[in-house]
């Protein structure tokens, strides 16, 4: 597997609001929030690990330090 960039991960309303992680150390870790969080990778939604390999391998990203990651909780009401 190539070299991919770290992921700079952001929480809002959540302690820590920031941190950086090695693209391997999330392949479990940032999809078991369940279905009330949404994975946001570069403005795209992301519902997987190969989701986000799909970003990460793109042109465009190859020469990134770190890829922009977005954890939104999804709240219902009515």
């Amino acid at each position: 597997m190539s070299k991919f960039p770290k992921l700079k991960i952001r929480r809002p309303c959540a302690y820590p609001a920031e941190e950086i992680r090695d693209f391997e150390q999330v392949k479990y870790f940032l999809f078991s929030y369940g279905p009330n969080t949404i994975v946001i990778v570069e403005g795209k939604v992301v519902n997987s690990y190969q989701e986000l390999i799909q970003i990460a391998i793109q042109d465009r990203y190859k020469d990134k330090e770190f890829l922009e990651v977005m954890l939104e909780s999804v709240i219902g009401g009515g």
